[in-house]
């Protein structure tokens, strides 16, 4: 099964919007993408009272995915904006991992390929000790690290590229995100270079901050050209179909 793992040095990097880039994207290519948020935390009630991920609805909206799809693409959705192994305690949800990789699984036969977002970093709780980084395992997807370009990322992608090999994951590349190629200077700059230094893998992009694409608002509105401008759209392609040319 074809398919892509988006993770991040952290939370509140933009794997969302980067994640809902590269699916509309594909989109725009023709390609059947489907898209999974296997677990969110921070859920919000729609008009009927359900709670819903506005992660999960952004990414449906930039894949072109119904809302039938809903269970597949977010088995759970959490209220507390917290780890989800804590969210889930708070909220008297007892989480089976292996949901998430049959939702998968069925996504799969719907889609090819399929882009998974995680939550939070790498090693972030989903359940008791499952941990992020079990799922991605389990999934055997390659990774893009989503990364600031602010200080301080040397050092937080670096650690997540390498506890990611350790655990065997195939590590494709990284995407800078809130990328201001207006205000670049030393510090972005010498970021870039230490990071594909010390990791040895490649920039597959720098994405800017756009007001007018927004998560909690649904709008996606020219994410794909943005992701065709912005990110190495082919060489993730390239990944995505089972290898890429840095390795």
């Amino acid at each position: 099964m074809a398919g892509l793992f988006i993770t991040a040095t952290d939370t509140e990097v933009g794997k969302t919007v980067i994640t809902g880039a590269i699916a509309a994207a594909l989109k725009g290519r023709g390609i059947d993408v489907g898209v999974m948020k296997p677990v969110a935390s921070g859920g919000v009630a729609d008009q009927a009272g359900n709670l819903v991920a506005e992660d999960a609805t952004f990414l449906m909206k930039a894949a072109g995915i119904g809302q039938e799809e809903n269970r597949l693409v977010n088995p759970v959705c959490l209220a507390p904006s917290l780890t989800p192994a804590v969210a889930a305690v708070l909220s008297g949800v007892k989480i089976e991992v292996q949901d998430f990789i049959t939702s998968f699984q069925q996504l799969a036969e719907l889609h090819d390929p399929v882009i998974v977002e995680g939550v939070g970093g790498i090693v972030a709780p989903l359940w008791q000790k499952y941990l992020v980084v079990d799922l991605m395992v389990q999934l055997a997807l390659p990774v893009i690290v989503v990364a600031r370009p602010n200080l301080g990322t040397i050092n937080h992608t670096v650690l997540t590229v390498e506890y990611g090999r350790s655990r065997g994951l195939h590590m494709a590349g990284i995407i800078i995100n809130g990328w201001n190629q207006d205000e670049v200077g030393i510090l972005e700059t010498s970021n870039e270079d230490y990071i594909k230094e010390l990791t040895g893998l490649p920039i597959l992009g720098k994405f800017p901050y756009v007001d007018s694409i927004s998560v909690p608002q649904g709008r996606t509105l020219g994410l794909a050209q943005l992701a065709e401008e912005y990110l190495q759209m082919d060489e993730i392609l390239r990944i995505i179909k089972g290898g890429n040319s840095y390795e």
